[in-house]
């Protein structure tokens, strides 16, 4: 009986043991049109963050990470409702007080305007002055600046937004906007990656004139108030990515990855 008993114990001792090994899941929503970033390749999300995250996230026993690429505006929804439990890349101190923790940071953007030829805007033009009236394309759902969201809200400029730099890049060419505001990396990555495509090299423009840079902002891993309310257990993973993408950032990996990339000519 005694013996029973014990192999009794055991098994549901095993049996436990085995559950609690099972690892927790975190799904995080990303930009799938973000180069070089967070894009999709292969059906799969790619990109510099995407990586920075991922080699983070294998360092924390425990855990298992799923990554969902999908537009911007509907990571963002999904996010602020804890349909996921974070999404990246946000910028901080723009509002969204719905964002309960930052992680990171990831890199540091340069935002720029990046205007058509013909406007001869560019790094010597005064802001906001030189811009009034002039056609501001931007990423839709993206907040890059205080000081863009400062001219559309005193309606200085016209916002026209783009699912993607592609589609943006396109508008700046045929003279759609004038200038198209985002990260200098993204956009250089972004126009490198359509002159390669014979269906969209003609619709870019013959080359990228030099930017005005407007702000330098912060890219980060946010988690929502929400998601975090429904899984408390989720704390424990958030301290633990901030640490692992502290140690790649120390360990210059991180510093590498971004350098390689702004290397390249667009």
């Amino acid at each position: 009986m005694w013996r029973r008993s014990l192999s009794g114990w055991l098994a549901c001792w095993g049996l436990g043991a085995a559950l609690a090994a099972e690892p927790q899941p975190v799904v995080l929503a990303v930009d799938d049109a973000y180069p070089p970033y967070s894009l999709v390749e292969n059906e799969q999300p790619a990109g510099l963050y995407v990586q920075l995250v991922q080699r983070a996230a294998q360092a924390i026993p425990g855990w298992q990470l799923r990554l969902v690429p999908m537009p911007w505006a509907r990571a963002l929804m999904a996010a602020e409702q804890g349909q996921v439990d974070g999404f990246l890349p946000p910028y901080r101190g723009l509002g969204r007080e719905w964002i309960a923790s930052y992680v990171g940071p990831l890199h540091r953007e340069e935002v720029i305007l990046s205007c058509r030829r013909q406007t001869a805007l560019g790094p010597a033009s005064q802001w906001p002055a030189d811009f009034v009236g002039k056609r501001i394309g931007v990423m839709r759902g993206y907040l890059l600046s205080q000081q863009l969201s400062d001219a559309f809200a005193r309606q200085l400029l016209t916002k026209t937004e783009f699912r993607n730099a592609r589609d943006a890049l396109a508008a700046l060419a045929s003279a759609q906007i004038d200038c198209y505001a985002n990260d200098r990396i993204s956009i250089e990555s972004a126009y490198r990656l359509a002159k390669a495509d014979p269906l969209w090299a003609k619709r870019m423009p013959e080359q990228l004139e030099p930017g005005l840079v407007l702000a330098t902002q912060t890219a980060w891993v946010g988690f929502s108030a929400q998601s975090l309310a429904k899984r408390p257990e989720l704390q424990e993973f958030v301290r633990a990515l901030d640490m692992q993408l502290a140690r790649l950032r120390n360990s210059g990996e991180a510093g590498r990855l971004i350098e390689g990339e702004r290397g390249k000519s667009p």
